[in-house]
């Protein structure tokens, strides 16, 4: 059967000239990972993109993750000179797609972006047949990568030190799931870090009566991530780190470098990973070179994704930020 997927159209002129080459290389990865050997060509066919690749015909698991590729706007078979859509497979997934797009803030990352960095880690970390994945963010923000995570049937943890984005996250939260009618409940606690020291902790629990999820939102430094998932680690772990060559100052003062906070942070990170499992790394090209970071995480124990297909995601963002993705693997124990 020959295949077309046609690529919606992006409100971001900058990430729309790129959607087209980033999507035909997370699809080669996504098929990969389902195990389909196939040549995936883009095409224009009534002047909208596709990408289209010929394939026997994909069982309902592998439709179901393929129609997770992040810019996708329609699956359809292509027969002669006309497209015949295809249904989509209903998956455990019940929370309106809109989640991720609501919430608007200076900084944000992209949403089909993110979906983009969830497939790739999913992919590469063997979990793309797991319909309930739990995903870790460990530098959440305001918690793009969470929502992109649960409006596909996932749980989400977020890690972050800033206290007044988890708290306008926190509320973005309740107040979406009330605006759904979804039926929900939140509590607070703590949890104990080394120390004697004290995580804040909110925690949604999300159900459709059937089937639930949840989210949880963590104050506390990314270094902590992993004593802190060391009960519950994660089957994907996603980061877009920060753009600048700065990061936020310590409590002593001093700042810290942004490579010296990651080198410090990958431990943990590979320590909230279920074995073979794997994290998609976002980073601005012009202040992290893909080869440090590579080393640094061969140095907190990951190994690289060497496929080929994996080795460039690179795209124009602004005039500062040239972003592309690293993908590793916490080995297996």
């Amino acid at each position: 059967m020959l295949y077309a997927y046609q690529l919606r159209a992006h409100a971001n002129a900058r990430y729309q000239q790129s959607m087209l080459t980033l999507s035909h290389r997370e699809l080669r990865c996504m098929l990969q990972a389902c195990d389909i050997s196939a040549e995936v060509e883009q095409r224009f066919l009534g002047g909208a993109p596709f990408l289209c690749f010929e394939a026997p015909e994909l069982t309902p698991m592998q439709r179901a993750f393929l129609q997770r590729l992040s810019g996708l706007y329609m699956t359809a078979a292509l027969e002669g000179d006309l497209l015949r859509p295809l249904d989509r497979v209903q998956t455990p997934a019940f929370l309106p797609q809109d989640m991720p797009e609501i919430l608007k803030y200076k900084g944000k990352t992209n949403a089909d972006f993110t979906q983009l960095m969830i497939n790739l880690a999913l992919a590469a970390g063997g979990q793309w047949q797991n319909l309930h994945p739990r995903i870790a963010d460990p530098i959440c923000g305001k918690g793009t990568a969470l929502y992109c995570a649960l409006i596909r049937g996932a749980d989400a943890v977020g890690v972050d030190t800033d206290q007044k984005s988890l708290q306008e996250a926190s509320a973005f939260t309740q107040k979406w799931l009330q605006y759904h009618r979804i039926k929900h409940a939140s509590a607070r606690e703590s949890r104990t870090l080394s120390g004697g020291r004290n995580a804040p902790v909110t925690r949604f629990s999300i159900t459709d009566g059937k089937q639930a999820q949840g989210l949880i939102l963590i104050r506390a430094d990314t270094r902590d991530t992993g004593s802190l998932l060391k009960k519950s680690p994660a089957h994907a772990l996603v980061a877009d780190l920060p753009y600048g060559v700065q990061h936020a100052p310590r409590e002593n003062g001093r700042m810290d470098t942004l490579e010296g906070l990651i080198r410090e942070a990958l431990p943990a990170w590979r320590q909230a990973l279920l074995p073979g499992c794997c994290a998609a790394i976002a980073f601005n090209t012009y202040t992290l070179k893909r080869d440090m970071l590579a080393r640094a995480a061969a140095e907190a124990g990951f190994a690289a994704v060497s496929d080929p297909l994996y080795a460039d995601f690179s795209h124009w963002v602004e005039q500062a930020v040239n972003r592309d993705v690293l993908v590793i693997r916490n080995p297996q124990a």
